[in-house]
Order: structure tokens, then sequence, then C-alpha cells
């Protein structure tokens, strides 16, 4: 299902630490009041089968995360079987004896959010997140596929699935450097290592997965005695047995697994790789192998990484990127598995600087820091900041559930959490170095990534001839108590009381954004709210990155169409620091020069991206092919107009544009009226008033409906396809019936366009339609995804059909209907479990003019929507007859058939949008 891209360099390999958390134990003498709420219970029992069962306990929210890890993953797949264990994965989603259909239209029906699946090395992992009534279903479902799904594969569903999977392999082919995580391992890890290879697989192997071969495989891996379940969230543990015992009892055990344990790679000498691909800038990468068999090592070694290289002031970052200039990014990561774990140190290299330099400063500042190490002050911001992302955690049972079970999985200990946070919080600078000299003081493999050059069990009484019924929906959402002041300036506050947790989210919104660039110069509103934390009167960008690694807070801006703004969140007991922090780098930006010339040079390292792969052009050119040239929505910035921006410019626009007249201040969390207004006061309440540019109206679109664009890409092994029209403005008396209309045809999993060309046809890993979102003016509807090469201009006849019959022959059903209008009511609440989603209610009932409680109103507003609204809504709204569209792809391979389809004049844009030919 939905998986990470692995393909930028390896630093895709290092995404969230399944065995080194991103988080840290409170740092000694610190206050440490706020993290007392720190409690993550669980209870454990087993089945006699040996299914392994996980229970957290926590009624404030009426959903409950139900996960099934089992112990499988690419390491245990056979020569000649590669890409068995993520086959298997989207088979799981299948029928079985008992359950016909798509296995995600029950889950939609109850209201469940966040369902998948995904495979790695080493487990592969099923989850969703149920409203409590719908306990019964999720575990019947997860059982079901657990201990009958072996027996109802077909062949037709593998030849489905192996297409889907062959698709998604082909979509992760597109990017420039899709090949470097296949060549690292395969270069990296001897052979015969359990991960010499990707989880995706070979084509060759899937092509020979025979039907006999995948049976198998389910029958030696999914017993019930290689599962972990987590159940976590508003049940309590005598429901949990009883329910597990039920569902789960007549489930076969299976048998354990052979494997190969641990296999750490040794290196010689160091092992250097070449490779040249379609990539803007020189990438230079490290991997040294860690160990398995020592997680204390492993757990200090995320603290190497984030004191060498993790953020501004750290010793890499200051030498590569501040002072030599020699580089544009630098990262470093651990990533903890169980056969062997391995550190990454990834460096993206400014254009034209030397690589053996460049290499030369990185051996240089690892002795510096063998001999050193970090400083202590370092250590503490990182606990901080860590022990703070762990509460923020706790507000989702799905990442309480994780926690604990990955912990169980992977270190025998549900809250092996507990014991990570004692080796960090108590680790000294002398340990860290310690740690850093024994295992990056020897040779490591290196990756080179080149541009290329420019050339042209027991008996069960489970009844499985039927779902359970889903117990009754009772979930709504109710936004807490919100209050509201202005202060003199005109600086409106608008603040949502959630007493839960010590944390407060906030933003400050300005009336302002790209459609004010015309004053100035494009791009300049977008630069003006992001390089705030670039430097200010009083504090530098390495300073102001040291104190907010000291209050443990992140303060960032962006700039919208219309609307723009800046958020931040911290304990309530820090927010006066906080706030004084975000009011510097708000009201007295200086927009460094030097920091502005980095961010010229970031935009020739865009550019020289966006012109070496044609895909990225899809959204441009789409624009520009709808808007038309002329339109703010459709120009083309050009790399000479991006790199006008001057700091004389920006700072303009900040003086004019971003002022308290303009603004509104949103608070949520552990704050009251009275406490946000004496900060807003102290901090913002001098701040004198401006005189902002009227922002233009929308214009309408401008550009030639029912034009066919195509953009050359030679060699791409798929097709992007961009295919829409411009709609009437916003109108919230008619938002439900949209969202509805929608969901049938194309915004959900289940919808008409995703199921016939990923599902019926495996011509696409997928493909999604919808309404993009704007308070005022023309929107517009666009339906895109990526379908393989031979298959493009059939694609683009069943795209067609699927729009027409929608509002002809064949309109919204009302089993559709029901469908979606009981996923989308039933998920409502799923959606409101921390402050940063009221935050963004409150924030968009603003832009969008309507009461910040009518999110309450969504589920009666849903429920009433008739089919007969849909189906006149969707023929008002869709016009199949005037659809513009825009394919990226290998013209020689898709050009012929594409003009031989008749659908429109066809035209060939480079991705500029300059017409070819």
């Amino acid at each position: 299902m939905k998986r990470q891209n692995k393909t930028a360099l390896l630093a895709v390999l290092l995404a969230t630490l399944s065995g080194v958390p991103q988080f840290s134990a409170v740092a000694a003498g610190q206050d440490n009041t706020a993290f007392e709420k720190i409690n993550i219970a669980y209870q454990q029992f087993t089945l006699p089968n040996g299914l392994t069962v996980l229970v957290h306990s926590d009624h404030s929210v009426p959903n409950i995360f139900v996960g099934v890890w089992y112990k499988v993953g690419s390491k245990n797949e056979a020569a000649g079987k590669t890409g068995f264990a993520h086959l298997f994965e989207h088979l799981m989603f299948q029928d079985t004896i008992h359950r016909k259909g798509e296995y995600f239209l029950p889950f939609n029906k109850a209201g469940a959010v966040g369902m998948n699946g995904t495979t790695n090395l080493d487990r592969t992992n099923f989850y969703e997140t149920v409203p409590s009534n719908a306990l019964d279903l999720a575990l019947w479902m997860e059982s079901d596929r657990m201990g009958y799904l072996g027996n109802s594969i077909t062949q037709q569903l593998l030849d489905e699935q192996r297409a889907v999977v062959k698709n998604e392999k082909r979509q992760g082919q597109l990017h420039p450097g899709a090949n470097v995580y296949a060549r690292f391992l395969k270069n990296f890890y001897p052979k015969g290592h359990p991960y010499d290879h990707t989880t995706i697989g070979s084509m060759e192997d899937l092509d020979n997965a025979s039907l006999a071969d995948v049976k198998q495989w389910f029958k030696d891996a999914y017993g019930a005695a290689n599962a972990v379940l987590v159940l976590s969230g508003d049940v309590d543990l005598t429901t949990a047995k009883d329910k597990v015992t039920h569902y789960f009892s007549d489930v076969p055990a299976g048998r354990p697994l052979d494997r190969i344990d641990q296999w750490i790679p040794e290196l010689s000498q160091v092992k250097r790789d070449v490779i040249y691909d379609k990539v803007p800038t020189v990438s230079l990468n490290r991997v040294w192998a860690l160990p398995n068999n020592s997680a204390k090592d492993t757990t200090l070694m995320e603290l190497v990484s984030r004191t060498l290289a993790g953020n501004k002031n750290t010793p890499l970052y200051r030498l590569l990127i501040d002072e030599k200039q020699l580089a544009l990014g630098v990262q470093a990561s651990v990533n903890a598995s169980d056969v062997s774990s391995i550190f990454s140190l990834d460096i993206s290299l400014k254009p034209g600087a030397n690589i053996d330099e460049v290499n030369q400063l990185i051996d240089t500042t690892l002795k510096k820091y063998f001999k050193d190490g970090p400083e202590e002050e370092q250590l503490k911001a990182i606990n901080l900041s860590g022990e703070i992302e762990l509460l923020r955690s706790m507000e989702s049972n799905a990442a309480i559930g994780t926690r604990l079970i990955e912990g169980l999985t992977q270190h025998n200990d549900p809250l092996f959490i507990n014991q990570q946070r004692q080796w960090l919080s108590t680790a000294s600078p002398k340990d860290v170095r310690q740690v850093a000299q024994r295992w990056l003081d020897k040779p490591y493999y290196e990756v080179r990534l080149l541009p290329l050059p420019k050339a042209n069990a027991m008996n069960g009484n489970v009844d499985r001839t039927k779902l359970p019924a889903i117990g009754k929906f009772e979930g709504k959402v109710t936004m807490p108590p919100i209050h509201q002041a202005v202060l003199k300036n005109g600086i409106k506050l608008v603040v949502a009381e959630r007493h839960n947790l010590p944390l407060v989210d906030i933003s400050m919104q300005f009336a302002t954004g790209s459609l004010a660039d015309q004053h100035y110069a494009p791009g300049v509103a977008a630069q003006a709210f992001s390089m705030l934390a670039m430097g200010t009167k009083k504090y530098n960008m390495s300073e102001l990155a040291k104190q907010m690694d000291k209050l443990g807070v992140s303060i960032s801006g962006g700039a919208g169409t219309q609307n723009s703004g800046v958020s931040w969140s911290g304990l309530a007991e820090h927010l006066d620091d906080v706030f004084a922090l975000a009011a510097e780098m708000i009201r007295n930006p200086t927009y460094p020069q030097v920091e502005l010339d980095k961010v010229i040079t970031h935009i020739d390292s865009a550019y020289d991206g966006y012109e070496r792969d044609p895909m990225r052009a899809s959204e441009q050119v789409y624009a520009k092919a709808i808007w038309g040239e002329q339109h703010p929505f459709g120009k083309i910035i050009s790399r000479a107009e991006a790199k006008q921006l001057s700091r004389t410019t920006i700072q303009r626009f900040h003086d004019h544009e971003i002022g308290p007249n303009n603004a509104t201040l949103y608070f949520v969390g552990d704050i009251d009226l009275k406490r946000a207004k004496e900060l807003a006061e102290r901090y913002f309440g001098d701040w004198q008033q401006i005189t902002p540019s009227p922002l233009a109206k929308i214009a309408l679109p401008q550009g030639d409906v029912g034009k066919i664009i195509l953009v050359d890409a030679p060699g791409a092994v798929q097709s992007h396809i961009s295919v829409g029209h411009a709609v009437a403005p916003f109108d919230k008396d008619s938002a439900a019936t949209q969202s509805l209309m929608d969901a049938a045809l194309g915004s959900g999993f289940n919808s008409r366009l995703n199921m016939n060309l990923r599902e019926d046809k495996g011509w696409a890993y997928g493909f999604s339609a919808g309404i993009s979102n704007a308070p005022t003016g023309d929107r517009v509807f666009t339906a895109s995804g990526t379908v393989q090469t031979d298959k493009t201009a059939a694609a683009m006849l069943e795209i067609k059909r699927e729009i027409s019959d929608y509002v002809s022959s064949r309109p919204i059903t009302a089993d559709e209907l029901q469908r979606d209008k009981d996923s989308a009511i039933h998920s409502i609440p799923q959606g409101f479990t921390n402050n940063g989603a009221y935050l963004g209610s409150m924030i968009n009932a603003d832009v969008y003019k309507v009461p910040y409680q009518r999110v309450e109103t969504a589920t009666q507003r849903l429920e009433k929507v008739s089919q007969a609204q849909v189906e006149a809504l969707a023929k008002a709204t869709y016009k199949p007859k005037e659809l513009t569209w825009v394919i990226i792809g290998d013209l020689s391979k898709i050009e012929q058939d594409i003009r031989a389809l008749h659908l429109g004049p066809v035209e060939v844009w480079d991705i500029y949008g300059h017409q070819v030919r």
C-alpha cells in the first residue's frame, strides 16, 4: 500500500527511526513538571496459539488503534523469491473465503481512519484506527485474513496484485536517483545477507511468483505465533481478552521462521560507488555499519547524528554550509534494523564544489569530534525537544500503540522507550564522543551520486459467513470554548481552551500572500515568510536555531495565495520565552544577504532538477494550460525571474504587508483569553499599523479549453496524466454535496477512477481526482496519476468515459453515496484528536468566512445530502466535453496513439509551457 519512496540518495532509508526514538529523557537538573504526564501503561497476554496481544487503555477519545505486526519482511526471502513479503502485503487486502469485495469498504462505512499496511526489511504490519463501536469489525477482519487468506488466493487475484506492485515499482523508478537504494543494498551487504535486496523485489522474481509459491509463503509466515496484536485506546483488558480470544483462537499457530539473527558488514577499506542519474547536484553519502547486539550504542549514535549534523549549530553544517559554502544540505541519520543497523551521512553539494575537498573536511570534522565531542548544552536541548515530541505523541492512540508494539517486536520490551530515555538522559559528551569513535573511525561505504552530463489452532465458534454488525455511531466533534479579543493596533485574538496537556499551539495569520507578489517580485511572499528564521536584529541564524533548540520549539513561516502565517507551539510554562523569540522573528527579520545568496543557489539547483526531470513539470504546465499564461496562477516563473529577488525587495514586502492590522493570532491548548491577551500585548502591542496592498480579485481562467498538451520525457517508464477544467467558486451551502460527489468519482480509495485504473486494469498504482480548495474565485477539477507507458492512450479513454458516465448513464448510486457518507461522517471525530486539528479548523473557518463551530454540524449536513443533489451538482460541475489534458511521458512511444484518439487539438510543449510544435 502507501510507502515512502526510497530513492533520494540514502536519506530516505533513514525515515522515522523504528529502533531509535526521536525523543529522549529529561536532562539532569531540568524542570520536568510537564513530563510527569508521560505514562504509557499497557497489559499483555498470549493466546494458546501463540498470538501475543498488547493492550493500552485510554478512554479520552472514542477510538481504538488496531495494529498487527507480522515478524516477516524482505530479510526472510530466499533467492529467487524477492518481493514476496511486499507482494503478500498487497494480497492481504484481497478476498478471503468468508469476505468478498474491497477490504476498505466496511472500514470506510464504520468511519475508520489510517487503514494501511507496510513492509520493510524486518516486518510487515497492518493497522487502522476505528471508532470504539467498530472493534468487533476490526478484529473479525484482521483474524479472518490471518487465518483464512491462504485458501482464498486465486490466480486472478495474484495476477491483479502483481500488476499493481509492478506499477508501484515503475512509479518509484520515475524519480532521479531511484536505483541508488537498490545498489546500496547490493554493494554494502555481502551476497546472501538478508538485506542485500530491496523490499519491492525484482521484476523477474515477481513475474515468476506462482500461486503455489504464494500459498506456501502465507502458510510459513502468517501464523498467529509469528504475529503481535496491539489495541490502543478506548478498550479495557477484560473486553480485549474476550474479543481477541473469540476472534483469533481458531487461527493456526504456524511455525517459527528460520532466520539469520546477526550479520554486521565489515569493510577492510573504503568502498566507493559512483552513480550517474538525472539529479540536479552532486550528492555524497557515507554509510557505516552499526551493531544490532548493542541497543545502547545504536541509541547513543542518534545523539551523534543530531550533534554532528542535526541543525545549523552543528559542526558539519557550520563548516560545509556557512563557512566554506560548499554544500546545500547536510544530514546525519541512524537506521536501526534487526540483523544490522547503519549510520548515514548525506551531503548535497553546492554546484561547482569539489567533492574531494568536502570529503577531506568531513574527515577533519570527525577527528575533532572524536577528540572533543558535543557540548553539554546540545545534549540538554536534544533531550528537551525529544521529551516534548514524546509528550505530543501521547495525543494519539496510534502513536502509543505503535511505540509499544515496536518495542516488543524489536527489543522484547514494549516499554523499551524508558530504557532509551534513561540512556539518552544520562549520556555525557564523553559517552557520545566515545561511541562515535567506536563506530565511525573505520572504513565506510561511500556513494557519489552525480548529475548526468548534459547531452542530447483451537475449534472456533466465530461466524465467518457475515461481518459483525457495526455498533451505533456516537462520535461527534465539539469545539472547545473559543474567546476573542482585538488589540488597539488591530491584532485579532482567537483563543480555544484545551487543558488536557500542558501544550499550546499558536499561529499568526496575515491577510497577504503570493497575490501581492505583483507589487514586488515573483516569489517574494514565499521568501519573506520562509526566511524569518535566517536572522533578526537581535540574533543571527545560528543563534536563532540555538534559542529554538534551548526552548524545544520550532517557529516556521509559510506563504499561501491570499493568506500566510507563522506557527509555533510549546510548553505552557515556556510561553513567555517562546513568544519573545517569535515576536523577534516576525517583527525584526533582517533577511541577511549571505543567507539570501544561499537561497538563490538553492533556486539554481531546483531549476537544474526541474530541467533534468520533465515529470516535475506536471503541476506547472497543467496550471498554465488551465489558467493561461497571463493569469497569476498560470504563469511559469523562469529561472531568471526567480533569481531577481533582492534583500531590499523582501524587506520592503515585510514592512508593508506584514503588520498588526492584517493579522489574527490563534491559540489552542492550555491557555485562556487573559493569558493570551497578556502575551499578545507584551510582545505585539506596540507594533505599528501598516497599509497593505489590496489583493487583486482572482480573474477567470484564460486557458484554451479542450486541448491535449504533451510534454516529452524520453525514457520514462510511465506517463503522468493531468486532466480537468475550471469549476465554480466555493459555495458553503453545497460543500457537503461536493465532497460526496468527489469521493465517488475520484477522491476516495474506492472511487470509480482508482478502482478502474488500479484494481480492474492494473495500469496504475493509484489515480485520484478532486476539486481544489480556494476561498474565492474559480477553482479547478483535476484527475491525475501515473500509468504505464503502453496504456497511456487507453487510460485516457477510460478516464474520459468514467467522467462522462458519472454525469449521464451511470450517475452516483445509492450504495456509493451511503458508503462515502458513512465513511465521511464516522471519520470526522478521528480528525480532531490534537491541538493542531482545532487550530487548522479555526483558521480555515476564518478563511472561508464560516462560523468556528461549523464543524460541529458537519454530520448533519452530510446526512442531509441526497442522491438527487449529488447527481444534479455533478451534471452542473463536470464538463467531459471541455477537458484539458496534460500528458508527460516518452512521446516516441505514446504520441501517435494519443493523436489517434481525436479527443482534441494536440500541442507539444516544453517544461516551461512554450509550444514546441
